[in-house]
């Protein structure tokens, strides 16, 4: 990678010593004029747009120079020529001379020829901006429907016409214009960029679209939403801004894992996850191989992968929800897709970007806790209700332990300040058709967890797009490094045996100096010397070392106009090396434990290649027929290899796990390769910007299916009518400028099974062996006829624009039906197989609606202020499920949701006794076996409590005054999840636990009325708090509001840097998770008391370009 590394500096630096001059070699005598243009087009990649006749006519040359400037070759070539010429960024006008172009806000138009009714007009069109030619452009003649061309590769086109047509030019991210045509032939076109959020460029599969002309639901986030949060992962800036896409941090912690849903849980598979892909490539699914060292309570299972991408290189992320948008996916974008395009060299000089952010974190939602007094007041007064008292082992209220000593565990354990910091360098531009960029970033957080240790990240990035002087050859080159060194040790407190709930006036878990307290009174039991210490985790050894490949190229080939050949190849490769180690200090020293350590090393690898071939040309009434068909091939291959250790010498022997004694070593090895194949074909048809259809067939295989079903034929149609463009439309006009109507059909397979799972399989029985070697156990049963779940989406969409932009309105109703689920079916023992993987002929309708608002509420000279509203009501029920198979599924209900529970009806805390109640049968009761007669787990489960977002969304307003912006995120959630109390599986009363200050509305004595059962430490109260931990009364609302985000940036005014050698500067203020609004108590309500709260977060930092 070094050497990589400076070979592509070399190259990027030869570039741009390029970009200052061109030169030219020529030697010729009474040569044409002709050839001398095109051999200057050949050396220098400026193109020559004139009137045929004009340099037919012209006097030959006779020149002989080398590597002189450009500039003084053409003054030498037109000296004694009647012709003149005028440059346009790439592109050189040739005019007679006298008669230069004739200029107009739309377009310039040169040469000139008597008029005719009907003649050919021939045109260049180029971008206002960079005046760089602009290939696969439409132009038509209004109201002329049989009459219509494109632009070629270098922007040219002809199109029959008469003199006062006009014509209507358009294209992807431009604005359209109308040209009234005068008594010329030769046209020099000018589009401007359109700043309508309706034209901007929305990346697909094969190509790109825009929110006016797409027939599919697509949503792009920009690079600069996303620079706006100083969020180690994208997911965590995706959260409250796009409709249907829901995103849930395990843990706020540094890479740690996320979940992720696009239009909630449509599979009853727990691997149905989103397709991501960066830059044409596929990225490995689910959570990386960490972590199989689970002898430390509350360790962290893998993160996500795209905690190896930095945000900062994100150009922008498209959310595919509907079949249009996924289908041509195939069986990897069944359950959504998520596109991911980075940042890219922009033509013109090169410019340097500098960035850097630097700021802290801290924990986010804090549990209130009760204090000592508290805490030891209810501890007796649960023995005085069970009649008991203090024995030798309560060692916080017999005496052992003060009652004066408070220690706050949450804010020992997590209360740490975290430091962070970002650095991004980017160095980009062109030459010629060339451009580049070259980029470098680093990162480093600290973890808000006690002596945690670091994550350090840093990586480089290049890409190049390059292209002949003829445009006809083109070639697309990318490559992002990153190198991650993590230290955080990767336990989550808050679930380290309840670690932050420890009793208030226990001793502390540290001595002065740091080490941890073993004493007889700590937070071990003397009676026990194996017991650990809550902060044993501490005294972990942990290293992660991981470093990935991104890389990608795009070759593409346009022989003729209209056709393109292209192939796509992708490659992904991440490298890891996992170290965790319990020294000798981990344990108590009075405990026999053995020192052990794991070394855990992973690869995880994806190629893919994707050839395909695309024809556009005009077809019937000012229509146009793109046509594509292709291939995919895609290997992945995870691999793991782990050896763990036990018994070492020495804490020094810990890093090499195969140093401990031979009976003490253990090895695992585990490789996974899969395959996808697929073919495809795409067909759209666009009628003058008005009525535009979309249909795609995949014929897709996957790998994870047995030969009999390994392959399935899927696709989608779609269709969008745009309203605006009838004529009868402009009555409407200036009142509703946009209105568009789109809908959408088709069927997509989903995989979201493990490997092999068609197979016979087993594992290894360590305990029962055969002449001394380990035993097989048999696990799944082989199913050679398992195929693809069958996913069946449809889709109605609507966007109207008012008052040019001031409102924008999308409107999209989805209904979805998952059929033929892929799950796990358990088998009787008589098997001699634990289970089966099988095609369930369960049924699963997953429907919504998603909105989103854009208004524009006030625009003036100084100031602007925009609101942006998105909301998604989802639903994702159980319509069908077999009788036969529900029992096997606790958790599901026909005609529910797919994400609920079955509970017992909960009665409340009976006034009398203080403990809680329950209807069995309508009789309302403790039952329990204590209390005579227990709940039945299938008969008396009569409730069920939907656990899906009953709806979720954000609103961002963004302020701009002069040079000042602000702009602040809010995402809000409702749903419905388990409190604090309903999670205990023991009851307050117990020695050594604390618990919320909601126990001070606990029973005290007959005739309370409160919602708290009483304290107590008698067993009975274990079957009651069974109960209640699976009864309704264990759940409550957890909807909130969050200010995600919180940006402020003072741009420098260009008149202060007009001295200066810096274009663009500019410092900003950045929050994240600031502020949550929410009624639910004790646990953030976001991840739910499952780890660390999302934490928050606060930098500042400086943008420059040079």
């Amino acid at each position: 990678m070094r050497i990589m590394c400076v070979f592509l500096t070399a190259i990027i630096l030869q570039i741009s010593a390029r970009v200052a001059a061109q030169s030219v070699t020529f030697s010729g005598k009474n040569v044409a004029l002709e050839k001398v243009l095109t051999s200057i087009e050949s050396q220098t990649n400026y193109v020559f747009f004139y009137n045929e006749a004009l340099v037919r006519d012209a006097l030959p040359v006779t020149i002989t120079v080398s590597h002189i400037p450009l500039e003084t070759f053409l003054k030498d070539v037109f000296k004694n020529q009647s012709l003149d010429y005028t440059i346009k960024g790439k592109t050189i006008v040739i005019s007679r001379k006298h008669t230069p172009p004739v200029s107009a806000p739309a377009n310039r138009q040169a040469g000139g020829e008597p008029a005719n009714k009907y003649r050919i007009f021939e045109g260049m069109v180029l971008s206002a901006a960079a005046e760089d030619p602009l290939a696969a452009v439409s132009i038509r003649v209004k109201n002329k429907p049989n009459s219509g061309a494109h632009t070629n590769e270098k922007g040219r086109f002809a199109i029959r016409a008469s003199v006062g047509d006009v014509l209507i030019v358009s294209t992807l991210g431009y604005e359209t214009q109308e040209v009234s045509l005068a008594n010329t032939n030769l046209l020099l076109l000018l589009l401007q960029p359109s700043n309508s959020s309706l034209d901007e460029v929305q990346i697909t599969a094969y190509g790109t679209t825009s929110k006016r002309l797409t027939t599919g639901s697509i949503f792009t986030v920009r690079g600069e939403e996303i620079a706006r949060n100083p969020v180690p992962n994208v997911l965590q800036a995706l959260q409250g801004r796009v409709p249907g896409l829901f995103i849930q941090q395990q843990s706020g912690l540094p890479a740690t894992p996320v979940s992720i849903f696009i239009r909630g849980k449509s599979s009853l598979s727990f691997t149905a996850r989103p397709l991501i892909v960066i830059d044409g490539v596929s990225y490995p699914d689910g959570n990386l191989p960490f972590n199989y060292f689970n002898l430390t309570p509350g360790i962290l299972q893998g993160g996500n992968i795209l905690d190896y991408l930095n945000p900062s290189l994100i150009e922008q992320v498209e959310v595919l929800k509907d079949a249009d948008a996924t289908s041509i996916f195939g069986s990897r974008g069944a359950y959504g897709v998520i596109l991911i395009t980075t940042k890219r060299g922009k033509p013109g000089k090169p410019q340097l970007s500098f960035s850097a952010r630097s700021g802290f974190m801290e924990r986010g939602t804090t549990v209130k806790l009760l204090n000592t007094q508290q805490y030891l007041l209810l501890r007796r007064e649960a023995l005085k209700n069970n009649n008991a008292q203090p024995g030798p082992a309560d060692l916080d209220i017999n005496g052992t332990w003060p009652e004066d000593r408070y220690t706050d565990w949450q804010n020992l354990f997590t209360g740490s300040h975290g430091q962070t910091s970002d650095l991004n360098l980017n160095y980009s531009g062109s030459a010629g058709n060339t451009t580049f960029l070259l980029g470098g970033n680093f990162r480093r957080l600290e973890s808000v967890q006690r002596k945690s240790g670091d994550l350090k990240s840093g990586g480089m990035n290049f890409n190049i797009t390059t292209a002949t002087p003829n445009q006809k050859l083109s070639l697309f080159l990318s490559a992002i490094y990153n190198s991650t060194v993590n230290k955080i040790i990767p336990v989550d407190f808050t679930n380290n045996n309840n670690s932050n709930f420890a009793a208030p006036n226990a001793p502390s878990a540290f001595l002065p100096d740091g080490s941890i307290n073993w004493a007889p009174d700590a937070l071990v039991s003397p009676a026990d010397s194996t017991s650990l210490s809550l902060a044993s985790p501490f005294a972990l050894l942990y290293n992660n070392t991981t470093n990935s490949l991104t890389s990608s190229m795009e070759l593409k080939y346009m022989p003729v106009t209209g056709l393109t050949l292209r192939a796509t190849v992708g490659y992904f490769n991440a490298q890891g090396k996992q170290f965790i180690g319990q020294p000798t200090a981990f344990f108590n020293p009075r405990s026999t434990f053995l020192t052990t350590s794991s070394l855990n090393t992973y690869n995880l690898r994806t190629w893919s290649l994707d050839p395909n071939i695309n024809y556009i040309a005009p077809l019937g009434p000012s229509g146009t027929l793109s046509a594509t068909a292709g291939a995919t091939l895609m290997d992945r291959l995870s691999y793991r290899q782990s050896v763990t250790g036990s018994g070492f010498i020495s804490d020094a022997q810990l890093y090499n796990p195969s140093a401990a004694p031979p009976g003490n070593v253990a090895t695992v090895y585990m490789q996974t390769p899969g395959k996808y194949l697929g073919y495809f074909g795409i067909l759209n048809y666009n009628l003058a910007n008005k009525y535009i259809v979309n249909g795609q067939l995949r014929y897709d295989g996957s790998t994870r299916f047995g030969r009999n079903k390994q392959f399935g034929v899927f696709g989608s149609v779609g269709v969008a009518w745009n309203i605006s463009e009838e004529p009868w439309f402009r009555r409407l006009l200036p009142v509703v400028n946009f209105a568009k109507l789109r809908a959408s059909w088709g069927t997509v397979g989903g995989d979201a099974i493990q490997d092999y799972q068609f197979l016979n399989t087993y594992t290894y029985n360590t305990l029962s062996t055969y002449q001394g070697d380990p035993s097989l156990i048999p696990l799944t049963l082989a199913n050679p006829d398992l195929e693809f779940e069958k996913n069946t989406k449809r889709e109605l969409g609507l966007s109207i624009e008012v008052l040019k932009g001031k409102l924008a309105l999308d409107l999209n109703y989805y209904n979805n039906t998952t059929s033929n689920q892929l799950l796990t079916q358990p088998l009787a023992s008589t098997t001699g197989y634990s289970s089966i993987t099988k095609n369930s002929p369960g049924i699963i309708k997953s429907y919504g609606w998603e909105v989103v608002l854009n208004t524009v509420n006030m625009r003036t000279r100084n100031f602007t202020w925009t609101t942006s509203l998105n909301i998604s009501i989802p639903k994702n029920i159980l319509v069908a499920y077999p009788s036969d198979e529900i029992l096997t599924q606790t958790s599901l209900k026909e005609g529910a949701s797919t994400q609920g529970q079955k509970l017992y009806k909960y009665a409340g805390v009976d006034p009398q006794t203080g403990n809680y109640t329950f209807y069995k049968e309508g009789v309302k009761g403790e039952w329990t076996f204590v209390s005579g007669g227990a709940l039945d787990e299938i008969k008396d489960k009569t409730e069920f409590v939907d656990l899906a977002p009953k709806y979720f969304g954000g609103l961002q307003n963004t302020l701009q005054y002069k040079n000042f912006s602000l702009t602040f995120l809010f995402s809000f959630t409702n749903r419905m999840a388990r409190t604090y109390m309903g999670s205990q599986v023991f009851h307050f009363g117990f020695m050594g636990r604390n618990g919320p200050a909601s126990l001070l509305r606990r029973w005290q004595r007959p005739g309370d009325i409160t919602d708290v059962a009483k304290v107590t430490t008698g067993p009975p109260i274990l079957f009651n708090q069974f109960n209640f931990y699976n009864s309704t009364g264990a759940y409550a609302n957890a909807g909130y509001a969050r200010l995600n985000n919180l940006s402020l940036t003072y741009t420098l005014p260009a008149t202060v840097l007009k001295k200066t050698h810096i274009s663009r500067l500019s410092v900003f203020l950045q929050g994240q998770n600031l502020l949550t609004i929410t009624g639910y108590k004790d646990w953030d309500p976001e991840n739910l008391g499952a780890g660390v709260a999302p934490l928050r977060i606060y930098t500042a930092g400086v943008n420059m370009d040079l």
